[in-house]
């Protein structure tokens, strides 16, 4: 059979066999919560790389935290649980490597809690700190250049909405009272500026509608002050700080419809502007901002035939481009769940509620080396 071997090889050029390897982003499942699962908890990135998820809403007040391991894409129960179950509560990671579990609230709507617990990922152990002045849930924290804590907003146990703040000092274990918002709102969003200056922008005022209204906290005065305001009020949103130093707020609801368009805040001007970025309008959703730079907004509730429904899908929005872009989908909907940005690059989504009830699910996005072959090519 010699002769026919090389009579093909005098008639045609032997194939080649190409092998591409092309990086994908995608979801991925990883491991589930345990005990079926929690809603309304805090995601924290511990400074090994581990994910610490704690408290949440489970048919109870979940006193209970899991740890995430990236390395065996598991979670474990801690050695022991928060002082209180909360939901709704903030996390923040301080500058000392612990993490302060301050406030939220009571699955049963029964008031709100000004319990505060710090979590030691040495010892992993959580102990009791100073409590907070005033009971609030759905908060937000910001961690200040001066490591201090700004507690700021929120519902109070008469599911009044709080203009008030606070600050914790990591230093005392101690939260002190701080200069008032001129807005009360609650599910506002907060974002530390690149001069060290907080905005909090958006929120809900308690009557069903949204605030435009946002601010400006000023660690060294220790006070708030006015800066512009959003075109369209919005509570539920999501804010992250761009690598220009602008601030881009997305989705959110409107008086209760959710909204799909986006608003940049320039420190600069003092001034918000629409963006050209739109994507499906949806409430309650996650957002990262990436190692280079783009925002992941994943998950939370959109209106689906005029019905609320929880959504499954990520989108990518590009500061370059300002435009939103897809990610891809989860094997689970969600919202009322924390996505935590891992030391690899990717992302952790854990938890949440879905159209049927509590997601135990964990899913992680990130790039899948994907071998494409192609053989039978010329040169």
């Amino acid at each position: 059979m010699q002769w026919i071997h090389h009579a093909i090889r005098s008639t045609f050029v032997l194939a080649t066999l190409t092998v591409a390897h092309v990086a994908l982003a995608a979801f991925a499942p990883t491991g589930s919560l345990g005990n079926g699962g929690r809603y309304a908890s805090t995601g924290t990135t511990l400074p090994d790389g581990k994910v610490l998820i704690a408290g949440g809403f489970n048919g109870v007040n979940l006193a209970s935290a899991e740890i995430y391991d990236p390395v065996s894409g598991t979670f474990t129960a801690t050695s022991n649980n928060l002082s209180v179950g909360r939901g709704f509560s903030t996390a923040t990671l301080l500058t000392n490597g612990k993490v302060l579990i301050a406030g939220g609230g009571n699955y049963d709507n029964t008031g709100d809690v000004v319990n505060a617990d710090l979590y030691d990922p040495s010892t992993g152990l959580f102990t009791p700190t100073g409590s907070l002045h005033v009971a609030r849930c759905c908060a937000t924290a910001t961690l200040l250049g001066n490591g201090k804590v700004l507690i700021a907003g929120g519902v109070a146990s008469d599911l009044s909405r709080l203009s008030s703040a606070e600050l914790y000092d990591p230093v005392t274990g101690t939260f002190t009272a701080t200069g008032s918002m001129a807005v009360a709102r609650d599910l506002g969003v907060a974002v530390l500026l690149q001069n060290g200056k907080v905005l909090i922008t958006g929120g809900g005022n308690g009557t069903g509608v949204s605030v435009a209204e946002s601010e400006l906290y000023d660690p060294v005065s220790g006070t708030f002050s006015s800066t512009g305001s959003m075109a369209v009020g919005r509570d539920e949103a999501t804010a992250n700080l761009l690598p220009n130093g602008k601030v881009l707020v997305a989705g959110g609801a409107n008086n209760d419809i959710p909204w799909g368009t986006a608003e940049i805040y320039d420190p600069a001007t003092g001034t918000f502007s629409a963006s050209n970025a739109t994507m499906p309008a949806r409430l309650f959703a996650s957002s990262v901002t990436m190692p280079d730079g783009k925002v992941l907004v994943v998950g939370g509730q959109g209106l689906v035939g005029g019905s609320p429904h929880a959504l499954n899908d990520g989108q990518m929005y590009d500061p370059a481009t300002d435009t939103f872009s897809s990610a891809g989908l989860m094997a689970s909907a969600r919202f009322f769940f924390p996505a935590a940005l891992l030391k690899n690059g990717s992302v952790l989504v854990a938890g949440g509620y879905d159209d049927n009830g509590v997601v135990a699910g964990a899913e992680l996005y990130g790039f899948t080396d994907v071998i494409f072959v192609d053989g039978f090519e010329g040169p």
